[in-house]
């Protein structure tokens, strides 16, 4: 991966585990992008409102407003919904679920824990360069 492949992104990164939280912001940062850092569930849409960032890393299985709730929520935000999301998730079981919901677009990217710092950058690049595209037509 090229260093600073992300410049000039932000990228809201929310995990409840401290360790996961870490790495993938250290991981976005040591690629060039400003990382916003969220822990709970409950915070993810104000946060997302207030720093409007260029995608959301979203881990499903945490306490509290489940990934699964904000999932939902931000897709049925209309200021919000456009967001691409990256799920973060050591419970594929989750997966399942989210693929399954009706009424709310699929996410964007789909990431399994424990994460690999190859295939997080490359997904998460492919996910941007895609919505690029999309907002260039």
């Amino acid at each position: 991966m090229t260093e600073n492949s992300l410049k000039g992104r932000k990228i809201l990164v929310v995990d409840d585990e401290p360790d996961q939280l870490t790495f993938i912001a250290t991981v976005f940062e040591d690629n060039g992008a400003e990382v916003i850092e969220c822990t709970d569930g409950n915070d993810v849409a104000g946060l997302a409102r207030d720093e409007k960032p260029s995608l959301i890393t979203l881990d499903l299985g945490m306490p509290g407003k489940s990934g699964i709730d904000v999932f939902t929520e931000l897709r049925n935000d209309p200021e919000l919904g456009k967001i691409p999301i990256c799920i973060v998730t050591g419970r594929p079981e989750l997966r399942k679920l989210i693929y399954e919901m009706t009424g709310v677009s699929k996410p964007e990217g789909y990431v399994d824990k424990p994460v690999n710092e190859k295939d997080l950058i490359r997904d998460v690049r492919m996910i941007l360069e895609l919505r690029d595209r999309k907002a260039a037509r």
